[in-house]
C-alpha cells in the first residue's frame, strides 16, 4: 500500500509502449570468402554512418561502453557500425590476419550494408586499423577521429620489451592475470573520470568477458591478443598521404599508454588535421571523458563544442566556447561535474 500511495502521490504514470534499450545488438553475415563476420549496426538507416574500431581487448560490442551518451548519439542521428576484429569475441582467429585483411572485411561489410560515405573513429589500439581503412577507402571517408589512438612503435616510442619475446612468452609473462581477468584489465585506477558513470566499470568487465568467452569457455585463447600485439610491434601504419578528409585528434597530455607522441605522429601523416584536442592532466580515458565532443565533431565537423555552462549542457559555436570556458564553463556534459557514484543527474 505504501508503494502504491507513493506512486499515486507523484501523479499519473505514463507507461512506456516500447522496450528500453539493453545495449547494441550483434549481427552476423557470411562474406564472399565464406567467413562469418560479426558486427553491430546501431542507429537510423539514413543517419550519418560511423565506423568505430575499439581498443585492444574489446569485442565488436564495444559501442556499449559509450551508451552513457546514447541519447546524444541518437539525437545527432549517428549510425554506428563496428566489425569485430580477428579472433576477438565471436570471431574466428586467422593467424595470417593483419590491418589490411581487416580493412578488406570492413569494405565488404560496408558494401553489404549499402554504406558509401562514412566517418571513422579509433579508440586506443584501434588506431592502426582505422588508418588502414582510411588509406584503402580514402575517397569515401567523411572524417577521421583518433581518440587516444595508438599509431606504431617505430619512430614513436621505445620498443616495448615484449616485442622481443615469443608469443608464448608474451602470453605467460605479460597477458596472464592481466588481460584475461576483465576486472583487472579494465581497472583504470581510483582517479579515472569514468568512475562518475554509474555502472561503467561493470559494463567494461562484461565487455572483457565477452571478448574472451563469447565462443564458450573452451574457446578461450591468448593467440588473438598476442597476434595483435605482434602487429603493433612490427607492422607500420598505412600511407595516409591521400586521405584528405578532416582529422580530429583527442589525447590526454598525462596519458602513458597512448602518449601525445602518437598525436604528433598522426599530425605528421594526415594531410588535413582539422582539430587537435589535447587535455591537460588527463590520461588514457579521454576517449570516454570527451565522448560527447567526439559525437559533436562527428555531427558538426568541429563547428560545435559541447560545454556545461551554468548547470546546463549545450552545444555552442566553436568561436564562443573559449569565452564561456573563461567564465567558468566546463567541457562536455554537466554530469562530469558530479562526484563519482552519483547518478541523479537532471535532464
Amino acid at each position: 500500500m505504501l508503494a502504491v500511495g507513493a506512486a499515486q502521490a507523484s501523479g499519473p504514470i505514463q507507461v512506456q509502449n516500447t522496450f528500453d534499450s539493453m545495449g547494441p545488438e550483434m549481427q552476423s553475415w557470411v562474406d564472399g570468402k565464406g567467413k562469418t563476420l560479426h558486427y553491430l549496426d546501431e542507429g537510423p538507416r539514413d543517419g550519418l554512418p560511423v565506423v568505430l574500431v575499439g581498443g585492444n581487448g574489446t569485442s565488436g560490442r564495444v559501442l556499449a561502453l559509450t551508451d552513457f551518451l546514447r541519447s546524444l548519439r541518437e539525437q545527432l542521428d549517428l549510425r554506428f557500425i563496428t566489425l569485430e576484429r580477428n579472433g576477438f569475441g565471436q570471431t574466428e582467429f586467422d593467424p595470417s590476419g593483419n590491418y589490411q585483411s581487416y580493412a578488406e572485411e570492413v569494405t565488404a561489410l560496408l558494401d553489404h550494408l549499402n554504406v558509401r560515405r562514412f566517418s571513422l573513429v579509433a579508440i586506443s589500439g584501434g588506431g592502426p586499423y582505422v588508418a588502414q581503412i582510411a588509406s584503402s577507402l580514402a575517397p569515401r571517408v567523411r572524417s577521421v577521429h583518433m581518440a587516444a589512438a595508438f599509431s606504431q612503435t617505430e619512430g614513436v616510442m621505445a620498443t616495448p620489451a615484449r616485442c622481443a619475446l615469443s608469443d608464448q612468452q608474451v602470453a605467460e609473462a605479460y597477458l596472464a592475470g592481466h588481460y584475461d581477468v576483465p576486472s583487472v584489465w579494465w581497472d583504470l585506477g581510483p582517479n579515472t573520470a569514468v568512475n562518475r558513470i554509474h555502472g561503467f566499470l561493470d559494463e567494461a568487465a562484461d565487455e572483457g568477458a565477452r571478448f574472451y568467452y563469447a565462443k564458450g569457455s573452451k574457446g578461450f585463447d591468448m593467440a588473438p591478443l598476442t597476434h595483435e600485439l605482434r602487429l603493433y610491434c612490427e607492422q607500420p601504419i598505412a600511407d595516409l598521404s591521400a586521405v584528405y578528409a578532416p582529422v580530429f585528434l583527442y589525447y590526454g597530455l598525462a596519458d602513458t599508454t597512448a602518449t601525445p607522441a602518437h598525436a604528433e605522429f598522426w599530425k605528421s601523416r594526415f594531410p588535413n588535421v582539422a582539430a587537435e584536442r589535447l587535455y591537460a592532466g588527463e590520461g588514457h580515458d579521454v576517449q570516454y571523458r570527451h565522448w560527447g565532443q567526439i559525437l559533436s565533431d562527428l555531427a558538426y565537423q568541429g563547428r560545435r563544442i559541447l560545454l556545461c555552462s551554468k548547470g546546463r549542457s549545450q552545444l555552442v559555436d566553436s568561436d564562443q566556447a573559449q569565452r564561456l570556458l573563461q567564465r567558468g564553463a566546463s567541457l562536455d556534459i554537466c554530469a562530469w561535474q558530479q562526484s563519482a557514484g552519483r547518478s541523479d543527474q537532471q535532464p
